[in-house]
């Protein structure tokens, strides 16, 4: 995007108010006026054909006067209406738009830079806060997206462009958005007696203020983050516009941007000591810990209570609002936080030091920048790596995917923002007065195995798969499992009856859903509950009538994101009643966990979840299905929590036996060698006595 987004749309002026640059006519407009009126006065040439003339001009004249009164009049209007859209942040004012939605005023505000354009110097570093500026910024277009590669599998098929950046890609991409519901009670800019006035009063036109004020009062805000698998994602796609929740809910709703990629999560630090800040790792976390922060010293501008945060967010973007609870860098921040399909315990989130380390160097010499340099010159090495197109740099990273749902840039534990493995972090957190809503969809895996196997499997129609193929595949996605463990998840996920070449298709994607979705969110949900929370937890089994995906994918990874941004609410969209039903549940089922910590509405019951009592709500348009059930899949689940480690385990036990059953025999042979040499040394010296 342009870098003039950040240009402000009136001049900075040490000695006027951005009030009297927007509300009131500029007085250099009123003497223009002045002089044309004065000009109707003027006397005339006194022949009749220039009187004539004369009175003809002043009859223009007269119409074009008020035609200007007019324009002026409906100048000064617009002009209040927009700084009645002014907000004043603590770095700077902006302006944004209002729409209306549901019959509801929204005040949308796009595109705010929270962050210093992360390019050059400070490329792959940690955020640095965005200089304050002194005009009026216009903040009522969406923000570039950050830097990433489209996925291009179907050409022209909506069900995968929806994900795709819908603005141009830049590094200069940290920027945040906020809806505001138009009742919300802003605070405004002290007035000339100190005091504080209120959007209800006829001060309307003065810039709010970012002042703390009481805590006890203000909109509950809710964070979403976004998701892509640490690789893709922007928080402007349409699927994430939140201005129905905002409008239905009477909530503030802010999203932001961060990096993804290399771009956000290059960790090279451990082999360039000394120079650790050049490539820490996990900036992209720390950019999203920036953006709260913003938000949290901004709340009160747009009328929102700074204590009343909840973060949300969907895969990746679910993952991040975990590492935002519970880094030691954010803890305490946000005590509230909804998880959709994805947790740092999860395979895919998260990935030790020394993984990124290897996935870094061989980054850096595909970009030709020579990694066996870092170590005796870092910084000659990262001027390269900062001198690099950012297009090679999206495209060259690509080279270290080895594998379904193994992207080559993920949060790290790199002793700062993660200082320990994520069930590690848990297992040793007070967790007693954090609410959390927590879930998974029906069938997580059947996206990626598309994607990942698309020469075996069609979007639209099901595969009957032959049980060599079936094979194949499970020992491909499970190729760093030993080979009881795949052993063990193939018996799993064997059809025993039925049509075994449909099943065999079905029974995969259960087995990649299962393992890096379902119960590692199962595990983390038992153990949030262990440690103190209070633990909702969901599970959505609809497939949307208009689903532009084939039958057998079912209820897709990320399916339920357009229910709970209340999309079915809007009537120029196809949805059946039955959906639009439940988008309101489920949307209402959000707002009121943003404002209580429980989700359930309508006198609707929906226990705690717990390991001893795994109860779950489903969020389903059939009526015939219980809403509360235990699980989720609490057999399926039982394999890879309980049974699976066992086996690992009995592994590491039967090589660590066999590997000193090994070591004795070895000794003993040895000892056994001296023996015979120190014999047969003795019987020569013997017979040598003999014959001297």
């Amino acid at each position: 995007m342009a870098r003039s987004v950040r240009t402000p749309i009136s001049p900075s002026s040490s000695s006027s108010s951005s009030r009297s640059s927007w509300s009131s006519p500029s007085s250099s407009f009123y003497s223009l006026l002045s002089s044309f009126k004065a000009s109707l006065t003027r006397p005339s040439s006194s022949s009749s054909v220039a009187h004539h003339l004369a009175a003809r001009n002043n009859d223009i004249c007269r119409g074009l006067f008020a035609t200007l009164v007019i324009l002026l009049r409906m100048s000064a209007l617009t002009s209040a209406m927009t700084d009645h859209l002014t907000v004043q942040t603590t770095s700077g004012p902006v302006r944004g738009r209002s729409v209306t939605v549901q019959g509801r005023d929204v005040h949308v505000f796009t595109g705010i830079p929270y962050a210093k354009p992360p390019v050059d110097d400070l490329r792959f570093r940690k955020p640095v806060p965005a200089e304050p500026w002194h005009g009026v910024l216009d903040a009522t277009r969406l923000p570039a997206t950050c830097v990433q590669e489209r996925y291009e599998y179907f050409p022209g098929f909506s069900g995968e462009e929806i994900w795709n950046p819908n603005t141009n890609v830049s590094e200069d991409c940290l920027f945040m958005n906020i809806w505001a519901p138009a009742k919300a009670r802003l605070r405004h800019g002290r007035g000339t007696n100190g005091g504080e006035h209120s959007s209800k009063t006829d001060q309307d036109h003065l810039i709010h203020s970012a002042t703390p004020q009481n805590t006890t009062n203000g909109l509950p805000i809710l964070i979403w983050i976004y998701g892509g698998g640490f690789m893709t994602g922007s928080a402007t796609l349409d699927i994430y516009n939140a201005e129905i929740m905002s409008a239905v809910g009477n909530v503030i709703v802010a999203s932001f941007q961060y990096r993804v990629g290399a771009f956000g999560f290059l960790h090279l630090s451990p082999v360039m000591p000394g120079f650790e800040e050049e490539a820490p790792g996990n900036v992209g976390l720390w950019d999203q810990a920036l953006a709260l922060r913003w938000l949290k010293e901004n709340a009160r501008a747009f009328g929102g209570n700074p204590e009343w945060m909840t973060l949300f967010g969907e895969s990746a973007g679910s993952s991040s609002v975990n590492a935002q609870l519970m880094s030691p860098v954010t803890r305490g921040l946000v005590k509230r936080g909804m998880m959709q399909s994805g947790t740092m315990n999860a395979p895919w989130s998260h990935m030790t030091s020394e993984k990124a380390v290897e996935i870094g160097k061989a980054l850096v010499n595909d970009c030709n920048c020579n990694a066996s340099l870092l170590p005796e010159n870092p910084q000659a090495v990262m001027a390269c790596m900062r001198q690099v197109d950012a297009k090679t740099i999206s495209v060259q990273q690509w080279n270290s995917y080895s594998g379904i749902l193994s992207f080559p840039s993920a949060p790290t534990i790199d002793g700062a923002f993660l200082p320990a493995d994520p069930m590690t972090l848990l297992k040793t957190a007070d967790l007693s007065g954090y609410d959390i809503l927590i879930g998974n969809v029906k069938d997580e895996g059947t996206y990626f195995l598309l994607y990942d196997f698309i020469d075996y499997f069609d979007k639209d129609d099901a595969t009957s798969l032959p049980r060599d193929k079936y094979l194949e595949i499970m020992n491909n996605i499970f190729q760093k499992a030993s080979q009881a463990e795949r052993e063990a998840i193939i018996f799993q996920y064997t059809s025993w009856e039925g049509n075994p070449g449909y099943q065999n298709q079905q029974q995969i994607g259960r087995a990649v859903g299962d393992h890096f979705f379902t119960c590692p969110t199962n595990e983390y949900a038992q153990a949030l509950a262990e440690r103190g929370a209070s633990v909702h937890y969901y599970y959505f089994t609809h497939r949307t009538s208009t689903s532009l995906w084939g039958e057998w994918m079912g209820v897709l990874h990320g399916d339920e994101i357009e229910y709970f941004f209340g999309q079915p609410l809007n009537n120029s969209l196809q949805y059946r009643p039955v959906e639009r039903e439940l988008g309101k549940r489920m949307l209402n089922s959000v707002i009121e966990f943003a404002k209580s910590g429980n989700p359930a509405v309508d006198g609707e019951e929906w226990p705690n979840f717990s390991k001893e009592d795994p109860v779950y709500y489903v969020f389903s348009t059939d009526e015939k299905i219980e809403k509360l059930q235990r699980g989720p899949l609490a057999k399926r689940c039982s394999f890879w929590n309980d049974y699976l480690p066992k086996v690992r385990s009995w592994i590491g036990s039967e090589c660590e036996n066999k590997s000193s059953t090994s070591a004795s025999a070895a000794i003993y042979e040895m000892k056994m060698q001296q023996l015979t040499l120190l014999a047969v040394a003795i019987i020569l010296t013997m017979v040598n006595s003999i014959f001297q």
